[in-house]
């Protein structure tokens, strides 16, 4: 998610409704407990207005925020957690390429696939990151972004 400044120099939350529901859904499928989407909404709304000095003002660059959802309960196991813990990181972005906000080069390969059917693609998991990584790289090799 991320906030953003307007025209108007009003620091605005991108759909955090959504990526609340998101993160709850994501939360639910790896068995950790949901959590009140209203209050996260809340809670996040009044963390940004803390953090309103670090929104950029610069076009094209804005204030990520990533919520993060850990397993806090006192045991080691494989088991379902009965707790956890809900915390946001929140930091400055820019364009993601270093060429900006210009036309980048992809490249598709069918062996490395992130969201398959029964995967986690459509959940946000840190797991679904680190496998994507080695095959990021390759694609530079070949010259893509």
């Amino acid at each position: 998610m991320k906030a953003y400044r307007s025209s108007k120099d009003d620091v605005l939350l991108f759909r955090p409704d959504m990526n609340a529901a998101r993160l709850n859904r994501s939360v639910a499928e790896v068995a950790l407990p949901t959590f009140d989407e209203q209050e996260f909404i809340n809670c996040l709304a009044d963390l940004i207005k803390v953090e309103e000095s670090w929104v950029p003002a610069e076009k094209g660059f804005s204030l990520y925020i990533r919520p993060t959802v850990i397993a806090t309960h006192n045991s080691l196991g494989v088991e379902t957690p009965e707790e956890a813990t809900l915390f946001v990181i929140n930091t400055i972005v820019g364009p993601y390429y270093p060429s900006g906000f210009k036309p980048v080069s992809l490249y598709a390969d069918t062996k490395a696939i992130r969201a398959w059917p029964g995967g986690t693609g459509d959940v946000k998991i840190g797991g679904n990151y680190s496998p994507s990584i080695m095959h990021g790289e390759n694609a530079k090799l070949k010259g893509h972004d």
